[in-house]
């Protein structure tokens, strides 16, 4: 399998797809986590021991792990379903609101009996005049156990978000809403019908055979192959196995400031970041890119330019802070303002 560079196509080319999204019923299921900010103001530091001293100025939430892929696909215009755990507490509530107001479906999140909603508190701070940096996480959480009554419901709730859906996302980020075990029985019912199954797995990639599109990053490519990234020649190699081992039709490879590469076929081809900027923020950048890849394969789209729509899509979510949606305007904003260039060019010669 051989890896070449690829010309992204046009942006007048890509901007055609997202209309064709409103309304494409998704399945996101898996790991639903809840983002909580503390904004806090650095003046000093202590004298008891040599670390600062925070004062608590605010709070805000968003939605992590597959909240965001959801959050993310009905920003885009898809008609998203929910299914997954979510514990009996303040948090799961809040988790709640935050999907239901963004029109999300969650009839398929179940209040597990003996779990917590899983949290993520990241503790920002900065002076009266300098931006929040991130100082410290902290996650709560653990595995959910997967009793034989929690099983029946969260059956039930994705036997019934999956009809009529044209593509189920699994996010799974290892808290055991969904496992490789419960989703094997469905992976091939799913593909008779026709659905897009789209993976985005933190830990267990390997396992899900059987999909047809999955978005690891380098580190997440490596850890399931047992390999290191050195040189193009290991990069093709990576892909190699793990194309093999799952059986893919696509493999996105998210490479950060080196942009991603798609595996399919027609061998690697490698897209250039988009936009070339620094990022401001790397949090929810997988999200952006497994969300915009499956609905623009979902649709119709030819691989590359499901890939070169996912690439637009990363850019935006690494130019803000915090795990927040990629919109269908903000998408289409990058590829008019990278069309406006192309156009002038073409004027010029």
């Amino acid at each position: 399998m051989k890896l070449r560079r690829a010309r992204p196509p046009a942006a007048a080319r890509l901007a055609r797809w997202p209309e064709r999204w409103r309304g494409l019923t998704v399945v996101v299921w898996g790991d639903f986590v809840l983002d909580e900010y503390w904004q806090c103001l650095s003046r000093r530091v202590s004298r008891e021991a040599p670390v600062l001293i925070l004062e608590h100025q605010g709070r805000s939430s968003q939605g992590g792990g597959a909240a965001n892929a959801a959050l993310t696909l009905a920003a885009l215009g898809a008609e998203v379903r929910a299914v997954g755990f979510v514990g009996r507490d303040p948090a799961g509530s809040e988790l709640r609101r935050l999907l239901k107001g963004a029109g999300i479906d969650v009839r398929g999140l179940v209040d597990h009996g003996g779990g917590a909603t899983v949290v993520k508190t990241r503790i920002v701070a900065g002076s009266v005049h300098t931006a929040l940096q991130q100082v410290v996480r902290v996650d709560r959480g653990t595995r959910f156990t997967l009793t034989g009554a929690d099983r029946r419901r969260l059956e039930a709730g994705l036997e019934r978000a999956e009809a009529g859906a044209r593509a189920i996302l699994i996010s799974d980020y290892g808290y055991d809403s969904v496992t490789p075990a419960l989703a094997a029985a469905r992976l091939r019912r799913w593909r008779a019908r026709g659905a897009l199954v789209a993976l985005d797995a933190r830990f267990r990639i390997a396992h899900y055979r059987g999909v047809a599109l999955a978005t690891p990053n380098e580190s997440e490519a490596c850890a399931a192959t047992g390999l290191e990234i050195e040189r193009e020649a290991d990069l093709v190699e990576v892909a190699s196995r793990l194309r093999r081992k799952l059986r893919l039709s696509h493999l996105i490879i998210t490479r950060g400031r080196d942009g991603l590469t798609l595996w399919g076929d027609q061998g690697g081809r490698s897209l250039e970041a988009w936009g070339g900027q620094e990022a401001v923020d790397v949090t929810g950048a997988g999200d952006a890119v497994v969300a915009t890849a499956t609905l623009a394969l979902a649709s119709g789209a030819p691989a590359l330019e499901a890939a070169a729509l996912a690439n637009v899509a990363g850019a935006v979510a690494v130019s803000r802070r915090g795990a927040v949606a990629v919109t269908r305007a903000e998408l289409a904003g990058a590829l008019s303002a990278a069309a406006i260039p192309a156009a002038r060019a073409r004027k010029r010669t």
